[in-house]
């Protein structure tokens, strides 16, 4: 039999000791950890991009179809839909032309002109209605597939959609050009469009031409010496305003040289306010004071106002036409709205837009200059408001 020796005890260098990781190792783990985390989130946001574009393409695939069928149905496209996206006069709405979206998808804009050789409609969805800069915002009309919008140079922060973004901050191929000379004389349209302003008569001085530092006191701007200084925009389809939702929206500088009233931007608009002519103008009464002037197909004013009493300084100056109502705003603030017989006229002029007019000339100067397809709502007048005229 074996015996148990119970003074028997292990030698003590016999013992097995162990101990923790090293720094090394733990630096190593933690950095391992990280990269794979960072290939997670960067493939869940790719994944992620691909849902929200194709949410938001299926959305407008499937609108398109309602506004097509409304058409063949009634024989020209909805100029206007009411607030729950419905088609609005002449035609009494119906809940199968009504346009929906997907949970997470928002309406943007939309418009609709039907003239008597082009019948058209422009559609515009995002996967946010904030003025997050990152949202994704697609758009199709009658004759093209759902495609993304994309302005990588347009000022953050301001609501998407734009069919028309001069900013002299980023005039020059998404740089300003600043006091320059030779004179840049093309101002590019960061809406993505291709919409660039021609800048002619200017002298290329800080007197008459691009003047500015950047800062909120001397910001990057186009100065009119009232000589005939103008910018001119080809009207092309999606610029013109038609008989549809739109927003006009300058950002001019006070006070002016003069008190002769000339164009902040306008079509048309020489004085007599044509047909289907349009403008944003420095009053002819004093140099604080701002008007909008909108003439309907029939030759007849739709809306005309100044704006309240502006100070020395940059202003926001917006005017909006929604649902057959015409509002304006100043500095984000609404001060005006009317709703007459006239305001569905047809701004239906293809001559250039211009900022500045031969023959009014503009005594002062516009740092930034936008259109819009549709009604801006208060909130975002605002939001553009807050994202000021640099960065």
């Amino acid at each position: 039999m074996f015996r148990i020796n119970k003074n028997y005890s292990v030698p003590a260098r016999t013992i097995i000791q162990t101990g923790g990781f090293t720094i090394v190792e733990l630096l190593v783990v933690i950095v391992v950890i990280a990269i794979l985390a960072a290939i997670t989130i960067v493939s869940f946001t790719g994944i992620s991009q691909k849902a929200v574009a194709s949410s938001l393409q299926s959305d407008l695939s499937n609108n398109s179809k309602k506004l097509k069928m409304y058409q063949a149905d009634y024989g020209s496209y909805p100029t206007q839909l009411d607030t729950n996206y419905c088609p609005l006069l002449p035609v009494a709405e119906t809940t199968k032309y009504c346009i929906k979206f997907s949970t997470g998808n928002n309406y943007i804009g939309y418009s609709g002109s039907n003239s008597s050789t082009t019948q058209s409609f422009l559609l515009i969805a995002s996967n946010s209605n904030t003025t997050n800069s990152n949202s994704q915002v697609y758009k199709v009309t009658n004759n093209t597939s759902p495609t993304q919008v994309i302005a990588p140079n347009m000022q953050p922060n301001v609501t998407p959609g734009a069919v028309l973004e001069l900013n002299a901050a980023k005039a020059a191929n998404g740089t300003s050009p600043g006091i320059n000379s030779p004179l840049t004389t093309t101002w590019t349209d960061t809406s993505g469009n291709g919409n660039n302003g021609t800048l002619t008569n200017f002298t290329g001085t800080t007197s008459s031409g691009w003047a500015g530092t950047g800062t909120s006191g001397d910001p990057y701007r186009v100065v009119f010496a009232d000589i005939g200084d103008k910018v001119a925009i080809t009207s092309v389809p999606n610029l013109q305003l038609g008989n549809g939702n739109f927003t006009i929206e300058v950002w001019p500088i006070f006070p002016f040289t003069s008190d002769f009233r000339g164009v902040f931007i306008g079509q048309g608009f020489d004085g007599t306010g044509p047909a289907g002519s349009w403008t944003l103008h420095q009053s002819g009464t004093t140099q604080y004071t701002a008007g909008c002037y909108f003439s309907s197909g029939l030759g007849t004013t739709a809306y005309y106002s100044d704006f309240s009493a502006l100070s020395s300084g940059v202003h926001q100056l917006v005017v909006t036409r929604s649902n057959r109502t015409y509002q304006k705003y100043s500095d984000g603030a609404m001060n005006g709205s009317s709703t007459t017989s006239s305001v569905d006229g047809n701004l239906n002029l293809t001559t250039p837009i211009q900022l500045g007019v031969s023959g009014w000339g503009l005594s002062g100067a516009v740092v930034i200059a936008r259109i819009y397809p549709f009604a801006l709502s208060s909130v975002q007048v605002q939001a553009n408001y807050n994202a000021g005229p640099t960065w």
